[in-house]
């Protein structure tokens, strides 16, 4: 299915997060189906060649990387909205949780870009209790040092709204002013609500939420993109603190999400720490007040919900840890994980690069030479085996004993002589 190219979509759907609400998941299984997508007449912007979406957020709100002005946000915005009219497909969907930090100015400017499509904004909300811990684990995988009681203080009290964590926690997770923000450039009825199902529901269920908004079947989504959440442990997450602690900002932006983010991070996530950290027994009474007037303020303004507003009730599963107790035996084995896997890392890709510049000038052939490689190489796995097989030890110590004796007969020889 297409439309005339050229008069840009009838309807644009602007996902903008909320952060933390599962969108990492819903954007690569729509990434994976583009094509897909588009045969069904919805456009989801992106792939090799075209602009990419979460710098054409960036550029909409003048944000660059810190540390770093990547010329590839400039202009992002513009080419992406000139992208999708110029496809000319019925329906267009943006989706990056950037968006949902918008100010008034922006979100307007956003809706102004498809001034002849009417536009919608999807919501992803969560349980703030999930939300509040998942947003300290996110701030470590970043650049943060806080400690959990830190953190929690923070956005515990209304006093530190202005004051890192709790203005960066607050501008991504204050659902009500968020909605209220992008509710003056888009009617009431255009402000959908998708609550994320609890914990334990497949992911699936939030892609079919979202689905149901923007109008595609996810049945034909048939691509399933890979998805890690990436979610470490305890004693990880605090090992992680701590290297923050020591790089003390040196790194910028891009350099702290190579090394960190995209390398330590799924590194550790691969450790198996057998219970999850949750919101701590203090903190359940004033996280579940503040869902709880966050719920009826959605009611009260009337905005759609798509899924069950319950879902975005606190609750607390018995038996989760948690995030600040990893003791110092299990800080010493994350960390000495972390170590060993990164030399491996490190190793594995020097390696890689070296033999290849060794292998692009290959010396000439010589017979000998290649005889006394596969003499030795014999050597090296028989050393190998003697290691696992008895047999093959008392082989290989007749063979060192041999050795010995000619050695000594050697040296007498030299003498007499």
């Amino acid at each position: 299915m297409s439309g005339v190219a050229g008069t840009g979509p009838s309807t644009v759907y602007l996902h903008i997060g909320l952060h933390k609400t599962g969108t990492t998941f819903v954007q690569n299984v729509l990434a994976a189906n583009r094509a897909q997508l588009r045969e069904g007449g919805v456009d989801y912007p992106g792939g090799k060649g075209e602009p990419v979406q979460a710098f054409a957020a960036l550029d909409l709100q003048g944000r660059r990387p810190r540390g770093y002005n990547d010329k590839r946000v400039e202009g992002s915005w513009d080419a992406i909205v000139a992208a999708i009219h110029e496809r000319g497909l019925p329906t267009a969907l943006i989706s990056d949780e950037r968006l949902s930090m918008s100010t008034l100015k922006q979100a307007r400017n956003a809706v102004d870009s498809f001034r002849d499509s009417e536009v919608h904004v999807v919501v992803t909300a969560r349980d703030l209790g999930r939300i509040a811990v998942s947003a300290w684990q996110e701030s470590i995988k970043g650049d943060g040092t806080w400690t959990w009681q830190q953190f929690a203080a923070s956005i515990r009290d209304p006093a530190q709204i202005a004051k890192a964590p709790a203005r960066s926690f607050w501008l991504r997770q204050d659902l009500v002013k968020i909605c209220e923000t992008w509710e003056t450039a888009v009617s009431t009825d255009r402000v959908h609500v998708v609550t994320v199902p609890r914990t334990g529901s497949s992911p699936d269920d939030l892609l079919r939420r979202v689905a149901s908004v923007v109008g595609f079947d996810p049945v034909l989504l048939t691509e399933r993109a890979a998805w890690s959440n990436e979610t470490v442990g305890v004693a990880a997450t605090e090992v992680l603190r701590r290297v923050n602690e020591r790089l003390a900002g040196r790194l910028n932006q891009r350099e702290h999400d190579h090394a960190i983010k995209n390398t330590l991070v799924p590194m550790l996530a691969e450790r198996t720490e057998p219970v999850r950290f949750t919101l701590p027994e203090e903190e359940v009474a004033w996280v579940s007040a503040r869902a709880d007037e966050m719920i009826s303020a959605v009611i009260e303004h009337g905005y759609p919900v798509v899924g069950d507003i319950e879902d975005l009730r606190v609750t607390v599963k018995p038996g989760g840890r948690r995030p600040d107790d990893p003791s110092e035996g299990e800080l010493l084995a994350a960390s000495l994980d972390a170590l060993a896997m990164l030399s491996e890392k490190y190793a594995t890709t020097w390696w890689a690069r070296r033999k290849a510049v060794i292998e692009a000038d290959p010396p000439k052939p010589n017979i000998a030479s290649k005889a006394r490689g596969a003499v030795f190489r014999g050597q090296r796995r028989a050393a190998e085996l003697a290691d696992r097989n008895p047999l093959a030890a008392r082989a290989v110590g007749a063979v060192l004993k041999g050795r010995d004796r000619a050695r000594v007969r050697t040296r007498r020889s030299n003498d007499d002589g």
